[in-house]
């Protein structure tokens, strides 16, 4: 006849307990990880501008209005914004250069990552009331047209504002009539980096 205390017991021990405690704190998180990788997926918010191979951006084939070569560190150590239009400057010019201030003075201490560039492509010169507008704008000519062909807005091919990494490289490029709340909101993320 079998005793209560032969009997084996049916609860763990506390070795036992302690041992699925730590395996249980060890395994959590890879199943929380799995779970929000596989489960869980976050939705991916297009971006608004279109990702470019990286290119070096044509400094040395640019002149300031004094005719001087621009140099990378010369015009920026951050992020660039650069728009090529001619000098005439029409309304879509005059909307794309407002748009690239209002996103430099949108981001607040981080608008001194950001630089802006109009690259002028033909021989006309700019209104005196546009550049007084725009104090803090770069104003460059290219040295051939041929160099600057990439950039777009020229004699009537479409016109872009480029985004360049602070290496120098054409990284981004937009439309010049982006959404402008998702524009701003685009470029403040991407001049952290």
């Amino acid at each position: 006849m079998e005793t209560p205390i032969d009997k084996p017991s049916r609860r763990p021990s506390r070795g036992q307990r302690v041992i699925l405690i730590i395996a249980m704190v060890c395994l959590l998180p890879l199943a929380a990880a799995l779970m929000f990788r596989y489960v869980w997926t976050l939705p991916t918010v297009p971006s608004l501008g279109e990702v470019v191979t990286p290119q070096a951006f044509p400094y040395e084939q640019l002149l300031d209005l004094t005719g001087k070569p621009l140099v990378h560190e010369a015009v920026t150590d951050g992020w660039l914004m650069v728009y090529a239009a001619p000098g005439a400057c029409d309304t879509a010019c005059q909307q794309a250069l407002y748009l690239t201030r209002q996103s430099r003075t949108a981001q607040g201490k981080g608008s001194m990552r950001l630089e802006r560039l109009w690259v002028i492509t033909d021989a006309t010169e700019p209104a005196a009331e546009l550049i007084a507008a725009h104090p803090d704008l770069i104003l460059a000519r290219p040295l051939a047209l041929e160099s600057v062909i990439g950039l777009g807005g020229i004699k009537g091919s479409p016109r872009y504002i480029h985004l360049v990494d602070r290496r120098g490289q054409i990284v981004m490029r937009y439309s010049d009539t982006p959404e402008p709340m998702k524009f701003i909101k685009e470029v403040g993320r991407l001049i952290k980096f």
